[in-house]
């Protein structure tokens, strides 16, 4: 065969048939026939996908152009001159040449559908929403159950409820008999349907995961209700307007009572606190005027709450003209307005004291009178009054009575003149922890200079200057010993004295002998003496630290009679003695045993019976004059004794003082007496 100019050399037969062989296995045609070349036509396109994500729309269509256009990618080739028949080869290589394009482009729809798969994966990873871009079971918008329902459908669905009410439909407010209308022309009623869609479809996809779990939960059991008042767009001055005009025409606009404190409040603590230039506090109390009986603030918030759920109804049926205010609660205003006192405290780990502050307050009654007397929608002023705690600075420290003792006395002024001094010397005496009170310290000498006057000394029954002031420190004695404190030094009288029992008397002179005690606890104390009437008390004042209390006794453990001694004279003697005359009586002599006993505070159990101190009362014998007889011619009888009384011996049995509270210490430090 002769070859055309342009024809192919033909290769040789067993090629051929290799050739036509692989073309059925990659085709599974049989090898085309020489005819005129075709333009193959492209595929129909693909029909457009659709997302509901836009993030995935968006990738979608950078994705789809970065695809080329297929005539970008084969551009037109210029048309083929005439060629002579092509054999089977030329055939097989010009189909795959001439069928390139199609396969190209189908290569290509393949390569983009990946990339779609590829970027819907990556999107749904990458936002991570594990409801399928829905909304949350049972959210509710305007009565409208949007769960499930993605959010252009919500959206549709809400559009089609609302736009048949916010723009359309009067808000009816009731009001007993009468009927308000708000129409949509005058609220200005319109809602932002996306912006509510969007707010359900972040419930459950936002917070923190334990709360978007809560939320999810919660969709399972019961509705969430989406307020729409975020969204809805409204008058409301216009429909405030409305409720107060109606108000206005139907009587007075109802007015409650207000009060408020009129003043600056200055700093109310102890420290910094001036009496003197505090600024005047007044309680203002405005009272209310009686109208309609409505609140117009309650029924505006009722009429937006109906907004918020597509409601357009609203009723308060009980709203008739000639309501009152209520009565003013002046109880109620005190507990709120005033402010109490505060005393003073203790550190009990520092001993140091926490200063207190001021209060204020006012005459309930006076105000409860002006109030009653004033008129509706008159202003009554009421002054407040500053008042100052109980406790103040270190009085903290004495708030509690340790302890306290009490005698009474009877005789010349000259004595009631000589306690009183005594005392007005101790009374307001502090002694901090571990001080020591010395009684002729304190009182100093008792000298006509210093007011002392002359009186009988119980016990001795001789008067001297400053006499009686022995009772004051006996009873300054037994109010240290009940509270608990540490005796330093006492010393007891010769005899018994009439104002205190046995074993508690405390016998002092100038320079000797004195008495003292020791402050044993660990906060000050304070000393109060008082002379009033025909008694005197002595309290020492501290701050409790024990939880017993202590009374006194004592117990007479013997008693020594005096005996009777004679003491012989002339039968003229000068004394005038008779034969058996008694020239000095007998004094029974005492050993006294003084005793603590500490009562727990509670139950008034006995917890401990503490020896305090043996106390010696002196014995005095009888003396009895014994005359020689007179000469006489005639013997006479002997004399005889006169019989005397017995002596009266005290009650052995212990007695008591009243005592208030109490502090470790005693003069002897064992329990049980030596």
């Amino acid at each position: 065969m002769s070859k055309g100019k342009f024809s192919n050399p033909r290769p040789y037969r067993e090629e051929e048939r290799e050739i036509e062989k692989s073309f059925r296995q990659l085709t599974g045609q049989e090898p085309p026939q020489a005819r005129e070349p075709q333009i193959p036509t492209p595929p129909a396109e693909e029909a457009e996908l659709q997302f509901t994500d836009p993030e995935a729309a968006e990738l979608l269509s950078e994705a789809d152009s970065l695809i080329p256009d297929a005539q970008d990618v084969f551009p037109e080739e210029e048309p083929m001159l005439e060629k002579a028949a092509p054999s089977f080869l030329d055939q097989a290589f010009r189909f795959v040449d001439e069928n390139r394009k199609m396969l190209m482009v189908a290569a290509c729809g393949v390569a983009l559908v990946v990339i779609i798969a590829i970027i819907v994966i990556f999107c749904v990873s990458a936002t991570g929403d594990p409801y399928g871009s829905k909304i949350l079971n049972n959210v509710t918008i305007a009565g409208v159950n949007v769960g499930g329902m993605s959010k252009s459908d919500a959206i549709t669905a809400v559009r089609k409820v609302t736009g048949q009410t916010y723009p359309k439909q009067d808000m009816v407010v009731t009001l007993g008999d009468t009927e308000i209308r708000l129409s949509p022309d005058k609220t200005g009623a319109k809602l932002d349907v996306k912006a509510a869609v969007n707010a359900a479809y972040d419930y459950g996809r936002t917070g923190t995961k334990a709360e978007q779990q809560e939320a999810y939960e919660a969709s399972l059991r019961s509705n969430h209700i989406i307020g729409l008042l975020p969204y809805l767009k409204l008058d409301t001055d216009y429909i405030r307007g409305v409720l107060e005009d109606y108000a206005g025409t139907t009587g007075t606009l109802l007015t409650e009572t207000t009060y408020a404190l009129e003043g600056e409040v200055p700093d109310l603590s102890t420290e910094k606190f001036d009496e003197t230039r505090a600024p005047e506090l007044t309680l203002v109390i405005t009272m209310g005027t009686p109208g309609v009986n409505f609140d117009v603030e309650g029924l505006y918030d009722q009429i937006l709450d109906a907004y918020s759920l597509n409601e357009f109804s609203v009723e308060m049926a009980d709203a008739q003209p000639g309501a009152e205010p209520e009565d003013v609660d002046l109880e109620r205003i005190y507990d709120e307005i005033c402010v109490e006192p505060v005393d003073a405290t203790v550190n009990m780990q520092t001993f140091k004291a926490i200063p207190g502050s001021y209060g204020y307050t006012f005459d309930l009654a006076l105000a409860q009178k002006l109030v009653s007397a004033a008129q509706y929608g008159e202003t009554v002023r009421i002054p407040m009054e500053y008042v100052a705690p109980e406790i103040l600075g270190d009085d903290v420290f004495f708030r509690d009575v340790l302890g306290t003792a009490r005698t009474t006395f009877s005789g010349s002024g000259s004595r009631v003149s000589n306690l009183t001094l005594a005392c007005q010397a101790i009374d307001g005496t502090v002694l901090n922890p571990g001080d020591t009170f010395s009684f002729n310290e304190t009182v100093g000498e008792r000298t006509g200079a210093k007011g002392y006057r002359s009186a009988v000394c119980a016990g001795s029954q001789m008067e001297e200057a400053g006499g009686g002031v022995c009772q004051v420190a006996s009873t300054l004695y037994c109010s240290a010993l009940s509270a608990d404190l540490e005796i330093v030094s006492r010393t007891a009288h010769s005899f018994p004295t009439g104002y205190i029992d046995y074993g508690l008397d405390v016998d002092v002179g100038w320079r000797s002998p004195d008495f003292k005690f020791r402050n044993s606890t660990s906060y000050p104390i304070r000393i109060l003496a008082e002379v009033s009437g025909s008694s005197l008390t002595i309290q020492i004042l501290g701050t409790e630290e024990t939880d017993y209390y202590v009374e006194l006794s004592y117990v007479v453990s013997s008693t020594i009679q005096p005996d009777t001694e004679y003491k012989d004279f002339s039968y003229d003697n000068a004394e005038g003695y008779k034969d058996g005359d008694v020239i000095q009586e007998g004094t029974t002599g005492y050993l006294v045993k003084t005793y603590k006993n500490k009562y727990d505070r509670a139950s008034g159990v006995l917890l401990s019976k503490d020896f305090v101190a043996n106390t010696q009362y002196k014995t005095v014998n009888k003396v009895v004059a014994r005359v020689e007889p007179a000469p006489t011619e005639a013997p006479t009888e002997a004399p005889t004794e006169k019989p005397t009384e017995a002596p009266t011996v005290p009650e052995t049995e212990p007695t008591t003082l009243p005592t208030e509270t109490s502090a470790p210490g005693s003069e002897e430090s064992q329990s049980e007496e030596p």
